[in-house]
């Protein structure tokens, strides 16, 4: 459990479980044939939207999409790919972290695209779109105006602003508006939490450096527009959408939908989610009382562990802890602001480790350990009795955590030594009898 928060402590573990949209990085490795923009001509367009099922890595657990343009007079055939983004871009993590990541749009053959999803075994579905002659031309110019290079990059907000949003966003503006009046007001029982930790199941530690990361501005409910963050959610709600036909009656806007490849893994998780590494919490409780010892004798044997496990502890909550307050304070994602989590792992634990584990050692409590003891249990305290008023969703943290903090501060008490009662002296023994 310790190298589990040493590795969240990690900037790039938050890196992984946070990126929401599946980019095609890996796949322009495999020699993705490249497609630049083009002026589409006066001949019938097909517009489409390509859904991509979840991966196997974390940050692929959100799917993906993109629009699917088919000339159907030159035989031309794009699908232009918001998700773009590479690691080896300069300061990619201090710019992901600070909320300054460029992203950018791409087109690529919709047929190289299809076969490179269903290779890593991701359903691929596709939506015919019931646009009118006139809006596929403008959904065609308006996204070939985006890919050129002088407007290809965007500031991805993996909530706000990603690949699936712009996808969105671009349909939106060839309906007039349509989508989001009527979407904006349709409140949905899901949050963006719950929507990040429900798909990155059963993988626990991106569940946790979810939950620990966000702050309570992730547990809004979303409207049903918000929602579509999420790329099918997306391809659901478009299956609800209908449009004026020629003769002026409503038709589904959806015309076609078939699935180009059936994926052999598991769908995505259903709407409950639970938190897998949370249940760890209780265990790592009980491993800790294991340190408290009950005798002199067992003191000394458990003095050297408690002391190893209280820098540990201390120290990688700590860590975690700094790290999430300068998320807080250094960065553009406003999902990470006023974070209750800080109550959990305080960077006071940095200050803490040392002291405590000097104190175990030698039996011996001093002020500055013992009022650091006090103040990160009356800081997860704080944060059980902010629990039920729903501030912040702390279910997960407090289970993962405070049982640890509590069995740990039993540990200390318990290697404290109490001042010794010293035997009488013989003259007072003496006069004691002498008075009787």
């Amino acid at each position: 459990m310790i190298v589990v928060f040493l590795r969240l402590a990690a900037a790039r573990t938050f890196v992984a479980a946070l990126v929401l949209c599946a980019s095609v990085a890996a796949l322009r490795a495999q020699g993705a044939p490249r497609a630049d923009p083009f002026p589409f001509g006066g001949a019938p367009l097909r517009v489409s939207v390509l859904t991509f099922g979840p991966g196997d890595a974390v940050f692929e657990r959100f799917g993906h999409n993109a629009i699917r343009i088919q000339d159907t007079a030159s035989g031309i055939d794009l699908a232009y790919n918001w998700g773009m983004f590479s690691f080896d871009e300069p300061q990619f993590l201090r710019r992901f972290l600070s909320g300054d990541n460029r992203y950018w749009v791409q087109a690529f053959p919709s047929t190289w695209l299809i076969e490179a999803y269903a290779g890593q075994d991701r359903e691929v579905t596709e939506q015919v779109l019931a646009l009118t002659v006139e809006q596929r031309s403008a959904l065609a110019a308006l996204v070939v105006q985006n890919a050129l290079p002088e407007n290809k990059y965007y500031r991805y907000d993996y909530y706000r602003d990603n690949c699936s949003t712009r996808v969105r966003d671009a349909i939106d503006t060839v309906l007039g508006g349509s989508l989001e009046r009527r979407f904006s007001v349709t409140t949905t029982p899901w949050s963006y939490r719950s929507e990040s930790v429900r798909l990155t199941t059963p993988a626990g530690l991106a569940q946790a450096g979810i939950e620990l990361a966000l702050g309570p501005h992730a547990d809004v409910p979303m409207t049903a527009w918000q929602a579509m963050f999420i790329p099918m959610r997306l391809r659901d709600y478009l299956r609800d959408v209908r449009v004026p036909g020629a003769d002026g009656v409503t038709i589904p806007f959806v015309a076609g939908e078939e699935v180009l490849y059936k994926a052999r893994r598991a769908p995505e998780p259903p709407e409950r989610h639970g938190l897998t590494l949370a249940a760890w919490g209780p265990i790592l409780g009980a491993w800790m009382l294991l340190l408290a010892p009950i005798s002199a004798g067992a003191r000394a044997r458990t003095r050297v562990p408690a002391a190893v496990m209280s820098i540990a502890w201390y120290g990688a909550t700590g860590v975690v802890g700094l790290l999430i307050l300068g998320m807080w304070i250094g960065s553009a994602h406003v999902f990470w602001y006023d974070n209750l989590n800080l109550l959990l792992v305080s960077p006071l634990g940095l200050v803490a480790a040392v002291p405590v584990a000097r104190a175990i050692l030698r039996g011996a409590s001093s002020s500055l350990a013992r009022w650091c003891i006090i103040a990160i249990l009356a800081q997860g305290a704080l944060a059980l009795c902010l629990a039920p008023l729903g501030i912040q969703r702390l279910v997960g943290p407090l289970m993962l955590l405070l049982p640890a903090h509590v069995g740990l501060a039993v540990a200390y008490w318990r290697h404290m030594r109490t001042a010794p009662v010293e035997p009488p002296t013989p003259t007072a023994a003496n006069a004691a009898v002498r008075a009787a």
